[in-house]
């Protein structure tokens, strides 16, 4: 039918294909175009599997044995189905580490043994030559079937077909001196051929279903008539050689040295992994279906040869004169045998190489001068030499298996010396106890067991084979190859893998266990068992970002000290590995981003977190400088509050929820002559209530009581306030309030002079009593306003809470009625009094004014305050400015006058009338004489509301400098100008925050005009505008998911959430929530009640996490007073509120997160 020439030529021709496609590959690598790294390439490349034991042999062993043909494509299936995670941590472990071939990975894991990788390198190559000789002969037993009716030819097919697989081996597998570069034309030429085989396969069996046959139905209805064909198919699913086969399969799919370097060395992307699971197991089904057709068409008609049932492939097509099925099915041979050949020889070639012939070649070069030259040139020659030696040695190895008819059995003995790496392979990746003493054991002993019984009797002649099963090795009975320390019974191939594997297990348990582990092997045992599985189960892709690194981003966002605490902790209590160089942990990520949500705000957490995951150094540099400038406004602000508690004279210390000291002042620190390092962050303010009792600060005798009363009293969060008397003869008053959500704040008065003066006063008073009963009398209506006076002072002290504005503000009320009291009475008699109280009342103004204006600015620069735009009639709000300030500009003898605008404009009332009262005060302030004009002009769809002042006006060189922090212009004229240079610094962040526009113009000498552009409301406008409650565009239509076991609450909660046009999910507990949650869309927000029936608010969070790709903000709602939930739901980066909630509570949360 073929000629050896034309037969020659296709071979021929089909290998010039290959070395095209290689070369092609190559060259789209060289120019960096990625076409062929794709999944699909990654999967057929992982068809190198199927060899000619699958094309030939299968169909030879189904002929023979039935079923037994099955495992050979079952095992890789259920490897792959099943064992996703142990493949996707091996190859992930393998890219971290760099891995070039198997041998490198186990020497890697296990302390990073040179001895180990040469004895891994020695078995593969021992173990895999058989296979590759099959190859070999599967060749040969092409050429020799279909030109066995021509002429003799005295060509040796092998030995042509091994010298050009050497020849495309050498042009392609050496290309590249770092093995860790991807050979992508090499793995092209192969999947190609996986391409190839696997159609020509499916091609014959269509073939013989209806050519041989007239489809499925004439084949069944033949099959029964032949009765002794359906006998072949008998069960035996749970036979020992169907077991024995199905164990090694699932094995082999991962320890032989091709399947790595295809799968694991050439992986390009982890993504690949995804697609693989379900394509390769369905490219081993075709093979495995369509089997049974071309097992059929041989038996019904070729009985004949049911002893050469490995030919069945190339004879059915001769029999039927096909020449095209023929080509096709030994071209399909040719793939299946040339594709295992080039990557099992250059997977070998690498692992030779590197961990046996370079060694010694470095070691020979020890004394020389330059040790490493031409080393790049050493290294291609190694790896040449290499692939030579290993084809060679496969080809002399084939000349020894001629007496062998089945593929099936050569092949299993590759596949039982491959299984040897799999307890040491495993244990690698889940076993840390695991050591290069046991993995080297292990090997040896299975090695040595399988050389024994499975190798020695296929090498050895028939006759010493003989011999040796029935007296034993040296005579022993118990050293029988197939009957090994007696046990009988069993098949050759079970025999000898049980005892194999038995022997390799134990001994690399026992001597683990029996090692010495140094610094060495713990560090590569947490880096290969700890690599985080939890990307993997939830489909997200693979970690691109390591716990250091995730660590560095918390520090920035959260800042060091707090940081690292909350960080460590969270990692020991979840028990992830705190070796920083590991990938972290998908939950890791998530729960960092919660961190940062608090600090920053849910989606710029997002925005950084996705940032870094997806490696964009370009935009890296931009969040790590975002983060860099946002911890730097927070430091700023921090500092900002510790001066204006330093500028307090009284003595101020502030303990958090622990009851540790968080803030103080220097004031405090003198008060009580504490020493240096006392005082600090963190202390428990037992130690320092410990401190004043050894002191004899307290007046009771058990000293331990009176501190735990005391710390007893800051816990339980009661107001206090007492005088106590020093006993270095100091008077303090003491006030103590606590703080919502757990803490407490005390001040400290020296009120020392005050009590001399009283003491001094009443002195007097009885000294004179009986002299001048006048004087007397004026005396004691001094004594009785100044403890009104007291009196006063100390309601308003008691009234002090949480907010230092109001303390302040109810002192300057107090202080200015007393003096006008005084002066009513009798001014001149107390000159001095009213003195004094008209510089507290300053004092009090000024120290409000700054920490009003501070903690305006502080929330505009963290962005903390809310903004509420709605339409707004600009008439109903400059009306009332225009009352206010027009008394006002009367008063300083100026005019003002108001054009009011009735235009409905888009804004925030409260805020616009903050931006214009500033703005009416600084004109009133620095117009001397003339007018002032307040009025709009209207723009393109905006308003702009002027101030104009005739003032003595701007320099140029200033219009930027005004609108900084504490900037004032210097004084321009005799009017005495007061305040802090904060107005145009607060109108500016306001407009900033509102999209407004704030501009100033200015003429020197003539006056100033400062505008603020604002936009009109869009749409059709109502012909009255009402004074109507209106919901913040800000949450209208969010996602809301409610969780609360109670139905009644939960049902005035929808209601409430209703009300504010918010989408609402309500329910009762984790399990209905999980429920609703998988037919819902993803929520913008959950509100989760703390105490359920079940289960408690946290666990429903993590639960409903988890089911979501994107973190999901998260406000924890309860009654429960104890300050551990509040802290616990900080830590978790979880909102909270206290019940009971109102409306307007529920609207700020919402706002906040959305913002």
């Amino acid at each position: 039918m073929f000629s050896l020439w034309q037969l020659s030529g296709l071979a021929l021709g089909y290998v010039l294909v290959l070395f095209v496609i290689a070369w092609w590959g190559d060259r789209a690598a060289r120019q960096g175009r990625k076409t062929f790294q794709n999944a699909w390439v990654y999967s057929l490349g992982l068809g190198v599997y199927c060899t000619s034991w699958t094309f030939y042999g299968a169909v030879g062993e189904a002929a023979q044995n039935g079923w037994n043909y099955l495992p050979i494509y079952l095992g890789p299936i259920l490897t792959v189905l099943l064992g996703g995670a142990l493949i996707y941590k091996m190859v992930t472990v393998a890219q971290q580490h760099h891995i070039t071939s198997i041998a490198d990975f186990l020497a890697a894991r296990y302390g990073k043994s040179r001895r180990l990788a040469v004895l891994v390198t020695l078995v593969a190559i021992i173990g895999v030559l058989p296979y590759i000789a099959l190859q070999l002969k599967a060749v040969t037993l092409s050429f020799d079937y279909v030109l066995k009716d021509s002429a003799q030819y005295g060509v040796d097919t092998a030995l042509i077909v091994a010298a050009l697989m050497a020849v495309f081996t050498l042009l392609f597998g050496t290309r590249h001196i770092d093995t860790t570069e991807h050979q992508s034309g090499l793995m092209l030429a192969v999947s190609f051929e996986s391409f190839i085989k696997v159609v020509a396969f499916v091609l014959l069996g269509l073939y013989c279903l209806y050519a041989i046959f007239d489809g499925p139905m004439d084949m069944w209805q033949q099959l029964e008539l032949q009765g002794d064909v359906l006998q072949i198919f008998e069960p035996t699913l749970f036979s020992q050689s169907f077991v024995t086969a199905l164990l090694l399969s699932m094995v082999a799919i991962l320890c032989l040295p091709r399947q790595f370097h295809a799968g694991v060395v050439e992986n390009n992307d982890l993504r690949h992994l995804r697609t693989t699971r379900w394509l390769f197991p369905l490219y081993l089904l075709m093979f495995a279906i369509f089997v049974l057709p071309i097992v059929v068409a041989g038996v019904i008609t070729q009985p004949y040869l049911i002893g050469q049932a490995d030919t069945y492939m190339l004879s059915l097509p001769m029999a039927q004169d096909n020449s095209a099925m023929l080509m096709v099915s030994f071209i399909g041979g040719i793939a299946a045998a040339t594709g295992m050949v080039i990557v099992s020889t250059i997977s070998l070639a690498i692992m030779l190489t590197n961990e046996v012939l370079l060694p010694l070649w470095l070691q020979s070069r020890l004394h020389e001068k330059d040790q490493l030259a031409g080393l790049s040139r050493q290294l291609r020659f190694l790896r040449r030499a290499s692939i030579l030696v290993l084809l060679g040695l496969a080809f002399a190895f084939h000349t020894l298996i001629d007496r062998f008819d089945g593929l099936a059995s050569i092949g299993l003995l590759s596949f039982a010396a491959v299984a040897q790496f799999a307890p040491a392979l495993v244990g690698a990746l889940y076993w840390r106890t695991g050591h290069k003493q046991g993995a080297f054991a292990g090997l040896g002993v299975g090695f040595l067991l399988w050389f024994f019984c499975l190798l020695v009797p296929v090498i050895l002649p028939m006759e010493w084979v003989q011999v040796m099963n029935d007296r034993g090795l040296l005579g022993l009975g118990l050293l029988r190859p197939h009957a090994l320390f007696g046990i009988e019974g069993l098949a050759p191939l079970t025999h000898g893998v049980f005892w194999s594997l038995l022997g390799n297990l134990a001994a690399f348990i026992y001597f683990s266990r029996r090692a010495t582990h140094d610094a060495l092997d713990e560090a590569q045992a947490a880096r290969f068992v700890d690599m985080p599985m939890d990307w993997w189960r939830e489909g997200i892709g693979h970690p691109s970002i390591t716990t250091a690194e995730l660590l560095e981003v918390c520090k920035r966002g959260l800042g060091h000290p707090r940081a690292e605490p909350l960080f460590f902790d969270y990692m020991r209590r979840r028990s992830v590995s705190e070796e920083l160089e590991l990938p972290a942990p998908l939950h890791l990520v998530r729960y960092v981003e919660r961190l940062l949500a608090g600090t920053m705000g849910a989606s710029t957490a997002r925005i950084v977190m996705s940032t870094l995951l997806r490696k964009q150094n370009s935009r890296h540099d931009d969040v790590v400088r975002m983060m860099d400038e946002a911890s730097e406004l927070i430091q700023f602000n921090h500092q900002l509050l510790r001066t204006t508690i330093e500028t307090i004279s009284q003595g101020i210390c502030v303990v958090d929820r622990e009851m540790q000291v968080v803030a103080w002042n220097q004031a405090y620190v003198k008060l009580f002559d504490y020493p240096e390092g006392l005082i600090r962050l963190g202390r428990p303010i037992e130690d320092v209530y410990r401190y004043n009792a050894e002191r004899g600060y307290y007046e009771g005798e058990n000293l331990e009581e009176d501190v735990s009363k005391r710390v007893q009293l800051l816990r339980e969060g009661h107001s206090h306030q007492f005088e106590r008397a020093l006993p270095n003869g100091i008077v303090v008053e003491v006030r103590g309030t606590p703080m919502i959500g757990g803490g407490f704040v005390s001040t400290y008065m020296d009120i020392t002079e005050r009590k001399r003066d009283e003491q001094a006063l009443l002195q007097i008073n009885e000294n004179l009593e009986n002299m001048v009963s006048e004087r007397t009398r004026k005396l004691t209506e001094v004594n009785e306003k100044l403890a009104r006076a007291n009196e006063g002072k100390t309601r308003f002290l008691a009234a002090a809470g949480h907010d230092l504005m109001q303390p302040l503000n109810a002192a300057q009320l107090f202080t200015s009625s007393l003096r006008q009291q005084l002066i009513k009475r009798d001014g001149s008699s107390f000159v001095h009094e009213v003195d004094v109280l008209g510089h507290v009342d300053t004092s009090l103004q000024a120290a409000e004014q700054i920490i009003s204006a501070l903690m305006e600015i502080s929330k505009l620069d963290t962005g903390t305050m809310p903004a509420h735009v709605h339409p707004l009639r600009l008439g109903s709000l400059m009306e009332p400015l225009s009352q206010e300030f027009s008394a006002l500009a009367a008063a300083n003898d100026l005019s003002l006058r108001a054009v009011i605008c009735n235009a409905v404009v888009e804004t925030d009332e409260g805020l616009l009338r903050r931006v214009l009262q500033n703005l009416l005060s600084n004109a009133i302030r620095y117009t001397e004489q003339g007018r002032i004009l307040f009025g709009c002009r209207r723009q393109h769809n905006a308003i702009r509301i002027d101030v104009w002042d005739t003032g003595p006006g701007i320099p140029d060189d200033q219009h930027e400098a005004i609108f900084r922090e504490f900037q004032r212009l210097p004084q321009q004229s005799r009017k005495a100008i007061k305040g802090l240079g904060l107005g145009l610094a607060i109108a500016d962040r306001i407009c900033r925050l509102l999209g407004h526009r704030l501009t100033v113009r200015s003429w020197p000498g003539k006056g100033t005009v400062f505008s603020v552009t604002v936009p009109l409301a869009k749409g059709e406008v109502p012909p009255v505008l009402q004074e109507t409650v209106t919901v913040s565009p800000g949450i209208q239509g969010m996602r809301v998911f409610c969780v609360d076991n109670d139905p009644a609450l939960l049902a005035s909660l929808v209601a409430a959430l209703e009300m504010l046009d918010c989408e609402v999910v309500a329910a009762s507990g984790l399990e209905d929530a999980l429920k609703k949650a998988a037919t819902s869309p993803v929520p913008d927000v959950l509100l989760v009640d703390y105490q359920l029936d079940d289960e408690d608010g946290f666990t429903v969070i993590d639960g409903l996490d988890s089911g979501w790709d994107d973190v999901v903000p998260a406000i924890l709602m309860t009654a429960d007073r104890n300050p551990a939930v509040r802290e616990h739901a900080e830590e978790q980066g979880i909102g909270f509120l206290q019940k009971p909630l109102t409306e307007g509570m529920l609207r700020r949360a919402l706002e906040a997160v959305n913002s």
